[in-house]
């Protein structure tokens, strides 16, 4: 279990890295994905908060408007990981 939360917490930290570089630099999108996700990572460690998470994810998305973003991703995945197109 050490592994996987220290896995989950480089992944927070180095979104909240990127996010805080992002506003530095002006990067709104970069700024905006990486808040959008950075608290994710230890939300994989549990499958109910994994689902909330996602459902989470899903409804910033389509507030900040960032559903060409999303939809890309979506496909990459499944381009990807086939496997999962039936679920």
């Amino acid at each position: 279990m050490f592994e996987k939360k220290f896995l989950a917490y480089l992944l927070f930290i180095t979104l909240i890295e990127i996010r805080e570089q992002a506003y530095e630099k002006g990067d709104n999108r970069l700024y905006w994905l990486s808040d959008l996700l950075h608290n994710i990572p230890f939300r994989l460690l549990d499958d109910e908060s994994s689902k909330a998470a996602y459902e989470e994810l899903v409804r910033a998305i389509e507030t900040l408007k960032i559903e060409g973003w999303f939809k890309q991703r979506t496909q990459e995945f499944y381009q990807r990981y086939p496997e999962y197109l039936s679920e």
